[in-house]
C-alpha cells in the first residue's frame, strides 16, 4: 500500500476543528440519496450550490450514478470501482476539500450502503462530513444531508458490536450538526440505548 492509499480511505475522523463550530438547531434537510450530486450546467456552480459535472468525467460520473436504481451485484460492484477511480483522479486535479471531489466521495457512500457495507458508508459520510461542514459549515443543507445520511447508514449496520463501536462518534456528530435533540441524535441514542439494554 502506498502513502497515497490512504487518503481515500474512509476512516471517519473528524478533525477537532469541526467539533469546536457552534451548535446549530435548524431542522435538517429530508434524507435522499446522493443522485444529483453535480449540476449539468453553470460556471464552477449552479444556482443551488451543486458543482459542475466536470467534462472529463461526465461519462463516469454518469455510469455510477446510474447504478443507483440498479439491483444487479455485478453493476454496483463495477460502479464502486469507477467511484473509487473517480476519486483518485479528482483528488488529484482539485484536491480533496473541493466540492467536486466531496461529491464523488458521498456518491462512494451511497453505494457502499446499497450494496450492504453499511459501516463503510457510514464511515463515508462521517469523512464527508467533516469536509463539507470545513467548506461550507455546519448549518449548510448539504452538511445536514450527508449527515442525516451517515446516521440512517449507521442505523442500518446489523452487527451491534459495529454498530456501538460507530455510535459515539455518529452520536456527536448528529448533536454538532443537527443539534442535542434533533431527530437523528435521538434515534442515534435509542438504538444505543437499545443495544446495551440487549447486552
Amino acid at each position: 500500500m502506498s502513502e497515497t492509499d490512504i487518503l481515500y480511505r474512509p476512516w471517519g475522523i473528524v478533525t477537532s476543528e469541526f467539533w469546536e463550530r457552534p451548535q446549530t438547531t435548524q431542522q435538517p434537510a429530508p434524507v435522499a440519496s446522493p443522485q444529483q450530486p453535480y449540476s449539468s450546467s453553470g460556471p464552477a456552480s449552479s444556482d443551488d450550490g451543486s458543482p459542475e459535472v466536470p467534462a472529463a468525467y461526465r461519462d463516469g460520473i454518469l455510469q455510477v450514478t446510474s447504478a443507483f436504481s440498479s439491483r444487479d451485484p455485478q453493476v454496483l460492484r463495477s460502479a464502486q470501482v469507477e467511484a473509487e477511480r473517480l476519486d483518485q483522479a479528482m483528488t488529484a486535479e482539485y484536491g480533496e476539500h473541493d466540492l467536486r471531489t466531496i461529491s464523488v466521495r458521498e456518491m462512494r457512500g451511497w453505494l457502499a450502503h446499497l450494496t450492504g457495507e453499511h459501516e463503510t458508508a457510514s464511515r463515508w459520510y462521517l469523512h464527508t462530513v467533516g469536509l463539507l461542514s470545513s467548506v461550507l459549515g455546519t448549518s449548510d443543507d448539504r452538511t445536514r444531508a450527508s449527515a442525516k445520511r451517515a446516521v440512517a447508514t449507521w442505523l442500518s449496520i446489523a452487527d451491534q458490536a459495529v454498530a456501538k463501536g460507530l455510535a459515539p462518534t455518529i452520536l456527536a456528530m448528529a448533536e454538532e450538526v443537527e443539534g442535542k435533540e434533533s431527530s437523528s441524535a435521538n434515534a442515534v441514542r435509542r438504538r444505543a440505548n437499545a443495544g446495551a439494554s440487549a447486552a
